[in-house]
């Protein structure tokens, strides 16, 4: 008898995370309404996966890597496995609040959507950003400005979808006909950039990206200070890939000369105040600065 294949498959990636595990699963079994199995890479977990949560939840596959890829080449391994229509990159320090069912309608309408996200919240139950520009030259002196509240509505207006430019990592849904039309994740930076890198690959195929407002979850962790370099990394190799020699020198310049000056003011204030947080941003950001030449690309 042939085995019924899953419509999608959600890619979760754990390095020793098993506190969030239980909970990120319970909350795929409550929200999920379509066919669905979960790939999960264990990156390399000094503890790996309990015995018994694969009992619990039979749709759950643990792939073991003896050593840690990083999200992108996990992601990767994760999708070489899946066997769904759609996938769905999510991360394991998640809950989802509602289906995800919105999110797949859209890629099967008829209106060129290559990747959907969802509206995220972060522990407190703040709506977060997870949606954002890409990292045009003068968009980077300021961060800040790469994310944004999505405004442009995308299709019917009962859709609730709005155009974006990227989608965060932590929920992005896409096609398996996209993902391996593009290739997966660029394996030449750990993590950051890959999701910002997908989703102009995908735009560049003529499909747009949106984020879908009827899908929520909650994102507990994210973005910390002591991955600034990959974040560098990220939009350099961004530029290297999709910008003219112009646009790639001036990126360059302007996160050169933003480097230097947030070097000077954190700096300063550790040097006025002595608290520990400014100072652990001014060595990460001079580590940075120490290791250009050899980071990506």
């Amino acid at each position: 008898m042939t085995e019924t294949m899953p419509l999608l498959s959600i890619l979760m990636l754990t390095y020793n995370d098993g506190k969030f595990l239980e909970a990120c699963l319970r909350s795929i079994e409550e929200n999920v309404s379509s066919s669905f199995e979960v790939v999960l890479v264990d990156n390399g977990s000094s503890e790996p996966v309990p015995d018994d949560i694969t009992k619990r939840y039979m749709w759950l596959r643990v792939i073991r890597s003896e050593k840690n890829l990083g999200f992108n080449a996990g992601n990767n391994l994760a999708a070489k496995n899946a066997r769904g229509k759609y996938i769905l990159l999510l991360n394991i320090d998640t809950v989802l609040l509602s289906d995800v069912g919105p999110a797949v309608r859209l890629l099967e309408s008829n209106l060129k959507i290559g990747v959907a996200g969802a509206e995220a919240y972060s522990g407190s139950w703040e709506l977060r950003p997870s949606a954002g520009h890409f990292p045009t030259w003068w968009r980077l002196w300021l961060f800040r400005s790469l994310w944004i509240k999505p405004r442009a509505p995308y299709g019917p207006s009962d859709l609730h979808a709005f155009k974006v430019d990227w989608v965060e990592g932590s929920f992005l849904l896409t096609s398996m006909e996209n993902w391996r039309n593009i290739g997966g994740f660029d394996e030449k930076n750990f993590l950051f950039g890959n999701d910002v890198d997908f989703c102009r690959s995908t735009t560049e195929r003529g499909l747009a990206v949106v984020q879908d407002k009827d899908v929520k979850y909650v994102h507990f962790c994210g973005f910390g200070v002591s991955r600034m370099g990959n974040l560098y990394a990220g939009f350099r190799e961004y530029h290297q890939k999709f910008s003219g020699p112009l646009e790639r020198w001036m990126a360059n310049f302007v996160l050169r000369a933003g480097l230097v000056a947030r070097i000077l003011v954190y700096g300063l204030c550790y040097r006025l105040t002595r608290n520990a947080r400014i100072g652990d941003k001014f060595r990460r950001f001079a580590e940075v600065r120490r290791n250009w030449a050899q980071s990506t690309p």
